[in-house]
């Protein structure tokens, strides 16, 4: 398991529970992880509940997230709560202590766990298996042998590339975010919050204690011709804004980065003794808000196509390059339907170039490759790997 973040351990949880003898390399980032504000549907009992960690989930104490509003094709406010949900509220997640938890739940399950700062080599064996080179945070290099290796090291799909798989790249949204001391007598909304504007969107969400995570996604092209990554002009887009803007009236700005995200699928998912999870596999524009989820149920669905591809059944990897080929296809028709709902700015640079990215390709499980990419060394600090 190449990534130690959700679907790496949502994978190597599901598999460990059943027997099979994992090793994790976890990949340990070189600047500490962003807290940008992520929540979960309330669904995510179900997944928990499988993985065996509902009850340690509600044990860590996550902010409740009531829904989320929305200034998104017209001015005022449109509210989809989690009232009349059988499953409860959602929730505001401290990422540091969710990915604790499944850390420490697939080290409970047996998982041996190897903290890593770089992955360099992939080599196949004569027996069929993998060999894998992994570097330590001490610089000791370590060999690993796999009868079959995950690639969960996230957006950088670092194994699937090596094995000659290819991004097929939609989008790629540059995000500036904002993070925020709240006022000491604050009451900030257990609702998610999200609005449009003519240069793109913004979001805010609470974080754990009294943070406020706020950002603005756009093109890369417009942060750097409006000077977005500046203080001073990010405060003055912000201030714009008809809702959000008044709902930090008070707030004090603390910290401002600069994250890309982009949106793709690679055009092979498995392959002889291989196969990549959750964002590895595909990244989602964070507008649909799936990112966790289908961490988590990716993980699952993979460890149980593992299985088959283990005890002899050939077409393992393809029921599972279909599953995620029809929830991408899901995904797209989601994202052209949000993206589709903002008409106001038609001759804005950034909502016509959402409304004409519509990519519908299929997912292969094998592909022939004329020449894999060079095997270098990846991962000198990754951002997350879902």
């Amino acid at each position: 398991m190449v990534g130690g973040g959700l679907a790496g351990c949502a994978t190597a949880i599901s598999l460990a529970r059943r027997n099979v003898s994992v090793c994790l390399l976890h990949l340990m980032p070189a600047r500490p992880q962003l807290a940008v504000g992520e929540s979960v549907p309330p669904d995510v009992r179900k997944v928990l509940r499988e993985l065996g960690l509902w009850e340690k989930f509600l044990e860590q104490r996550h902010e409740p997230s009531l829904g989320s509003c929305s200034a998104w094709g017209g001015t005022d406010l449109g509210y989809n709560d989690f009232v009349l949900n059988p499953h409860g509220c959602g929730w505001h997640l401290d990422r540091t202590r969710l990915d604790a938890l499944l850390l420490d739940q697939a080290n409970s399950c047996g998982v041996a766990l190897f903290p890593i700062s770089r992955f360099a080599l992939l080599e196949s064996a004569s027996d069929g298996s993998t060999v894998l080179k992994t570097v330590a945070q001490d610089g000791a290099e370590r060999r690993l042998t796999a009868r079959y290796v995950v690639d969960a090291s996230g957006s950088r799909s670092v194994v699937a590339r090596q094995m000659g798989a290819r991004q097929v790249v939609l989008d790629r949204l540059s995000f500036v975010y904002g993070i925020f001391d709240e006022p000491k007598a604050a009451i900030t909304s257990q609702l998610t919050l999200l609005e449009a504007q003519e240069l793109g969107w913004w979001y805010s969400a609470r974080l754990p204690g009294t943070k406020l995570a706020v950002a603005f996604a756009s093109d890369a092209s417009i942060v750097r011709d409006h000077s977005l990554a500046r203080e001073r002009e990010w405060l003055a887009l912000l201030s714009k804004t008809r809702h959000l803007a008044q709902m930090i009236e008070g707030y004090r700005l603390k910290d401002i980065v600069v994250r890309v995200a982009p949106t793709f699928r690679l055009d092979r998912v498995a392959g002889a003794n291989w196969l990549a999870v959750g964002d590895a596999a595909a990244a989602c524009d964070p507008i649909c808000s799936q990112g966790i989820m289908n961490a988590l149920e990716d993980g699952i669905r993979a460890a149980a196509a593992i299985l088959d591809a283990l005890n002899g059944h050939p077409d393992s990897k393809e029921h599972y390059a279909k599953y995620l080929d029809v929830r991408y296809t899901d995904y797209l028709a989601n994202r052209n339907y949000f993206y589709g709902l903002e008409r106001r700015w038609s001759e804005s640079s950034f909502w016509t170039r959402r409304l004409s990215r519509n990519e519908k390709a299929p997912f292969s499980a094998e592909r022939t490759i004329s020449a894999a990419i060079p095997l270098v060394e990846f991962l000198e600090g990754s951002s997350y790997a879902r």
